[in-house]
């Protein structure tokens, strides 16, 4: 089976120039993990996840995050978190994006997901969107499986 019989064939995206309050909002109101960039032509060119944001909205704290004992000041994580808002995507946004083709194997894209700890993977043709990949489209696909 291909990826393209499991994705989301969602193409919920941004451009770089997008303000992170407005990928916030899309985030929260489509219950995405992340997002992927894309160039007016729906080329991919990165992606922007809720771990980019936190790591922009706690500059100097996101490691310490992984601390059980550290506990951030949300007076200074909102402080910040305001003053990125209308910053374009393109200023934090991962360019170096793993994605996977429409015809790639769910073996291959499960790899890939999995090893890389990834919660979203854009899903392209020729380089340009189609859908999206996460681990839970996968598992949702071998459960139903007969």
């Amino acid at each position: 089976m291909k990826i393209k019989e499991v994705m989301i064939p969602d193409l919920t995206s941004v451009s770089a120039d997008t303000p992170i309050k407005e990928v916030v909002k899309i985030m929260s109101q489509q219950r995405m993990a992340g997002l992927p960039v894309v160039d007016n032509e729906q080329n991919v060119i990165g992606i922007i996840t809720e771990s980019d944001i936190t790591k922009a909205s706690l500059p100097g704290y996101y490691k310490e995050l992984q601390n059980p004992s550290f506990i951030p000041d949300f007076d200074q994580f909102s402080q910040q978190a305001k003053k990125i808002a209308h910053l374009p995507v393109r200023d934090f946004m991962t360019t170096m994006v793993y994605s996977v083709e429409e015809d790639t194997s769910r073996t291959q894209a499960a790899d890939l997901l999995f090893r890389k700890h990834l919660r979203i993977v854009p899903v392209v043709r020729g380089g340009k969107l189609v859908g999206i990949l996460t681990p839970s489209c996968l598992c949702k696909n071998a459960m139903e499986e007969n």
